[in-house]
């Protein structure tokens, strides 16, 4: 392989800046991101047929390693915009830190003067009638079997109160509060933040009441008493809308649902932004752009 002299100095220098990463107290997810995207870019290194050097790069090669991802890793579909300036910012982030610790000068402003156009989006949320399925199904779920109370917990944290994923994985029973017809929840959130959650006690009191009588810590535990990791709460999510018949993915859609629902209620933004973590109101401004039945309803009004 003409680059595996390169690809072992990327390795290197990646042990290194995971390292720095981790001091800075940045999330497991920014870790697991950034180590998806450089060990991608070792491998493409690896079997590129240009000699790669960190006096060499181009513009060019980042622009064959966003092709190779396309066209190896991602097969089935055209990558994201938001992929590619994912990738974009973690290798720029990554060839500055090489930058700041080799004797020579990497063209950082040449080489990653790559302007990639994210179309801004207004983030979806489950549809009511969904969500009018999945409380129904919640509903029905017998609280008698450590299955059906874990889902229902974690299914009802996630819809209700507006948690990431990650903030999820860290909750135990300690972490709840009664404060009159609340439970207030302390947790940790993105960046390492401390973060406040409310959800009603009556949402979730049978299912607390089970896991203190089982001795169960950690909200999302296994069986066997370990804690769950991202992927099996993926899962987890994913078989129950798949068994209920609704079509989504994922804990964020959840997060989505219950920031759109408390606009619908017209909640205040700044007290919405509060509720989700967001360290700036622009953050929470991108759940109010109205939908198409608001639109027409808007429209029919002035006629």
């Amino acid at each position: 392989m003409k680059n595996e002299s390169f690809a072992g100095e990327l390795a290197r220098f990646f042990e290194y800046f995971a390292n720095e990463l981790k001091l800075t107290n940045k999330s497991k997810y920014t870790l697991i991101s950034y180590n998806t995207t450089i060990k991608s870019f070792i491998e493409f290194a690896k079997q590129y047929e240009k000699p790669l050097s960190f006096e060499n790069l181009k513009k060019i090669d980042i622009m064959n390693f966003l092709e190779y991802k396309n066209m190896v890793l991602e097969k089935q579909s055209e990558l994201q915009m938001s992929s590619k300036k994912l990738y974009i910012t973690h290798l720029k982030t990554f060839f500055t830190f090489i930058n700041e610790n080799l004797d020579i000068d990497i063209k950082l402003s040449a080489i990653f003067k790559i302007n990639i156009k994210v179309p801004k989006r207004t983030p979806k949320g489950v549809e009511n009638r969904d969500v009018k399925i999945l409380e129904a199904y919640l509903a029905s779920l017998s609280l008698e079997s450590f299955l059906n109370a874990r889902a229902s917990l974690i299914l009802k944290i996630l819809l209700y109160t507006g948690a990431r994923r990650g903030e999820l994985e860290v909750l135990k029973t300690k972490n709840f509060i009664e404060d009159g017809a609340l439970y207030v929840i302390h947790t940790i959130g993105k960046g390492d933040k401390e973060r406040t959650l409310y959800i009603p006690k009556k949402y979730i009191q049978k299912e607390l009441s089970y896991y203190k009588r089982h001795e169960i810590d950690d909200i999302a535990s296994t069986k066997s008493g370990k804690v769950m990791d991202g992927s099996q709460i993926y899962r987890l999510l994913n078989n129950v809308y798949k068994k209920i018949g609704i079509h989504y993915s994922g804990a964020h859609i959840l997060r989505h649902t219950f920031a759109k629902t408390m606009l619908a209620k017209d909640v205040n933004i700044v007290t919405v932004k509060e509720l989700l973590g967001h360290a700036s109101i622009q953050t929470t401004m991108i759940y109010t752009n109205p939908n198409q039945k608001e639109v027409q309803r808007a429209y029919l009004d002035t006629l």
